[in-house]
């Protein structure tokens, strides 16, 4: 049986969506996005061979700091082999932050061995732009297509971005049997 401490869903989610994600999710079918998407590969090869990227971050996004959260997930086939980032930030350069989160995606994750670089050829890097969690109380009610997940099981908290979630049964996997608190938060996926 799952034990779920959390409020009703939440109102902003069911209508408005923040101007911010919906400025993300524009940018992520312009070519910017794939140019931002090209330096972030070129960073993880400089990074796992010792080598340096020759490209420059010069993408115009569009704003983050102060209201939206920011990660890098790693896929390799059907498996996430890393994902780092968090909520709120303390760096305000969208570059800086992504290079900094994409090396914890790379070597910092603790669920996953750190990226070989033979690995990276065939390994997608995505970036997922969110909005703040709230609460939820029906697990089965969340979009996990357009939605991520957190997990506040006791102590520690866990948060799913949409590319780690296969479905809602597999998040009602981990928390079988604790009590945890549920959390849901908008997503935009830049791939």
């Amino acid at each position: 049986m799952l034990l779920f401490a959390a409020m009703a869903l939440p109102q902003e989610f069911q209508t408005v969506e923040d101007p911010l994600i919906s400025q993300w999710r524009e940018f992520s079918g312009k070519p910017e996005c794939k140019k931002l998407l090209q330096w972030l590969r070129c960073q993880a090869r400089a990074r796992l061979t010792g080598t340096r990227c020759g490209e420059r971050f010069d993408a115009l996004t569009p704003g983050y700091f102060g209201r939206l959260g920011l990660f890098v997930t790693l896929k390799k086939g059907g498996r996430v082999r890393g994902c780092f980032g968090a909520f709120s930030h303390s760096i305000t350069d969208a570059g800086t932050l992504l290079n900094d989160y994409l090396d914890g995606a790379l070597t910092r994750d603790p669920r996953y061995n750190p990226l070989d670089v033979a690995e990276l050829a065939d390994t997608r890097i995505i970036i997922t732009v969110t909005s703040q969690p709230l609460p939820v109380n029906d697990i089965d009610s969340i979009d996990v297509r357009n939605f991520g997940i957190t997990l506040l099981c006791g102590n520690e908290t866990t948060v799913f971005v949409p590319a780690e979630i296969r479905s809602s049964s597999y998040i009602e996997k981990k928390i079988r049997g604790s009590a945890c608190q549920i959390s849901m938060f908008r997503a935009v996926t830049l791939q």
